[in-house]
């Protein structure tokens, strides 16, 4: 009996550890607008390097492809471009990582939840000076729940900012495909005394990757996200969050599945000890 009884436990422990590495997913948001800035502005190395910290994060390991969000066919503003070329072009992708979909491509998709898994991440353009419109955001914002799935499947997500600056995306709600996470603030400000925090250090990035460019929101609620700089160093205002984890809507870290499976390992263990005491 006192074999099966750490069997049983083994296997109830063995099912919450294998639980959480297969649901954790990958977010990482910012009011950057990394990609854009990998081939304009001040200081294309640093943008680089936080685009590609950004994806890669988001990716999480995987060799699949990302899917990239844009539109192909709005016209495009003043201070604006297309920023799928410059993922292959500036940053160090190749072709066939990257998939890109605007909402035409997105809204005949059979299944959208289906096809997020062929992808390692969902990858979302800035609306400034990127080419994100409130017709790929309005889609998106629909999906929340096919996306909060997808994460909680081992998925990943990399947003850019999004403010309106060019008016691209009218009053659609900012980042509302991920309903748990954040009030977003729109503001237009040069990066000139920005900071990394710790777990912005942790994941390769430094002050001058977030400085020498603008940026174009933040987010005064965080949903339980980390920040991973800050505004002039005030931690009010942080400029990018990431998790890696489960998700919820109402915040993060979402560890229902984990604590079910643990309650039925304790459960287990209880009745084999009365068992056993019989």
């Amino acid at each position: 009996m006192k074999s099966n009884w750490k069997q049983l436990l083994a296997l109830g422990c063995g099912l919450v550890v294998t639980n959480s590495a297969v649901a954790d997913g990958s977010v990482f948001v910012t009011g950057h607008d990394p990609v854009w800035h990998s081939s304009f502005g001040g200081n294309a190395v640093g943008a680089k390097s936080l685009a590609e910290t950004a994806i890669d994060f988001a990716r999480n390991g995987s060799a699949l492809p990302f899917l990239f969000v844009e539109s192909k066919t709005v016209a495009v503003p003043g201070g604006n471009a297309h920023e799928a070329p410059f993922l292959t072009a500036s940053l160090k992708y190749a072709a066939g990582d990257v998939v890109h979909m605007d909402a035409a491509d997105l809204n005949v998709l059979p299944d959208f939840r289906v096809a997020l898994g062929s992808y390692s991440a969902i990858v979302i353009a800035s609306d400034h000076g990127g080419m994100l419109s409130g017709d790929e955001l309005s889609f998106l914002n629909g999906h929340a729940v096919d996306v909060l799935d997808y994460l909680n499947s081992g998925g990943g997500l990399a947003a850019f900012a999004e403010s309106n600056a060019t008016g691209m995306i009218g009053a659609t709600p900012r980042f509302g495909f991920l309903p748990f996470l954040v009030v977003s603030s729109d503001f237009q400000a040069a990066e000139t005394a920005n900071t990394v925090t710790a777990f912005g250090a942790s994941l390769g990035l430094t002050d001058t990757d977030v400085n020498g460019n603008f940026s174009h929101n933040y987010f005064s609620s965080n949903g339980g996200m980390t920040p991973v700089d800050l505004f002039n160093g005030d931690p009010a205002f942080p400029l990018s969050l990431a998790f890696r984890g489960r998700f919820s809507t109402t915040g993060v870290p979402d560890t229902g599945a984990s604590c079910a499976l643990l309650g039925l390992a304790l459960v287990l263990l209880a009745t084999v000890k009365v068992r056993c005491r019989d």
